[in-house]
Formats: structure tokens, sequence, C-alpha cells
């Protein structure tokens, strides 16, 4: 009598890509952070908003924010210490996120935090360097918006002006609501756009900044 005998197949290897920019160690769990690829604005005096928006982004992502917040602490380190204990991971992870930190800042930012030895206190010197001067930054777009206006300007210009320093305060995570961009832009437009303004004003649904460079730009050359 012959028994048929039955195999499981063997599972697939997984394959990772080739040009993948993050690599997990599946043995150690440790996350590689390729700032080139990952963090493309580099911290500079002037940027500190920008720059900590898209690396909180990255650090909430991957779940290693704790780190920097003090959240997750350091684990006790052990009589015996072991490449696989919870001390010795945490560690390595932590200098693998200062290395982050330090490749994606400019050289002029670099060498004030070139001695510290921690991931957590490297974002705490950035925060108390910066932080105020970006709040302070904040406060120079708005009042920068708010204090702009056409004069001789072709309305086309005016408006990419108008829309560049929306995208920035939008870059910090401060965006204006449709209608606050809106009314800026038409605020600073000459009386002789009126016939515009009144019309927008009086809607009922928002008007978008595409149409409404539009209908500006177009009335501008009626005017002409």
């Amino acid at each position: 009598m012959i028994t048929e005998s039955t195999q499981t197949p063997e599972p697939s290897p997984t394959v990772t890509p080739s040009n993948s920019v993050i690599s997990t160690d599946t043995s150690n769990l440790l996350i590689t952070i390729n700032a080139a690829a990952q963090l493309p604005v580099k911290l500079t005096p002037l940027n500190y908003l920008s720059w900590c928006t898209q690396f909180n982004a990255l650090l909430l992502g991957y779940d290693l924010l704790g780190y920097l917040d003090g959240t997750h602490p350091c684990p006790p380190k052990p009589a015996t210490v072991s490449p696989t204990s919870p001390h010795t991971l945490w560690v390595r992870q932590d200098q693998l996120l200062l290395h982050a930190i330090l490749a994606s800042v400019s050289e002029q930012v670099i060498s004030l935090i070139a001695t510290t030895t921690t991931s957590k206190v490297a974002w705490e010197k950035l925060n108390q360097l910066y932080a105020s001067k970006a709040r302070s930054r904040v406060m120079g777009l708005k009042e920068r918006l708010s204090l702009m206006h056409r004069d001789s300007k072709p309305i086309s210009e005016y408006l990419q002006c108008v829309k560049a320093i929306a995208d920035e305060l939008a870059l910090i995570d401060l965006p204006l609501s449709n209608d606050d961009l809106v009314i800026h832009i038409l605020n600073g437009v000459a009386p002789e756009f009126k016939e515009i303004s009144a019309p927008v004003c009086a809607r009922d649904s928002s008007i978008s900044f595409e149409t409404l460079y539009d209908k500006l730009v177009e009335y501008e050359a009626t005017l002409k």
C-alpha cells in the first residue's frame, strides 16, 4: 500500500525593494531614517517651524516621537548588557535619531548641537534656540499679509505675492482658510476692482484662489 504524502509549501521570502529609504531590522526593531530623502527641508536659522513640522510628521508616522519628548525614556541598564536588551536597543535607536537630526540641519546650525549625545537633548536645544524666533516670524508673515497692497504692480504679481505668504504659513502648519485668503486679496486691490470685489463678497459659497485669480487678471485686461 502506497501512502501519498503531502508537503506544506514554504512561504515565499519577503522581498524589500532595493530603493527603499527606510530599513527595518526585524531582529533588532530599529528604524533607520534617510534624512536626505525623507527630510528634504534642512534646518536654517529662518525655517524652524517648517523643518519641525516635517520632522514631527515623520516621527509620528514611525511612532518615534517618544524618544524626543521624553515619553519613551531609556530602560534601566542591566547588569549584563546584551545586543538585544531593551536598554541597548533604545540607545541604538536614539543614536539613529540623533544622526537624522544632525543630517537634516544646515552647516550654520550643526555646530550648535554637535556636542549633544542624545536626540532629546539636540531636539530641546534647537527648540530653545529657534522656537521664539519662529513665533516672531509667524507674526511677521501675518503682518506682511495684512499690510500688502497691489499699488502699481500687475495684478498677477500681487496675487503671487499674497499666495507665497499664505503658502509659507501653510508650510508651518498655520494655513489660512480660503475665505481669509480671499479677504486679504480683495482688501489689497485698488478701488477700480470694486466691480469684481462686491459680487465675490456677496457670494453664497466660497470662491477658490484659482477662480479669483482668473477673474481679477481678466478684469485687469479689460480695464487696460
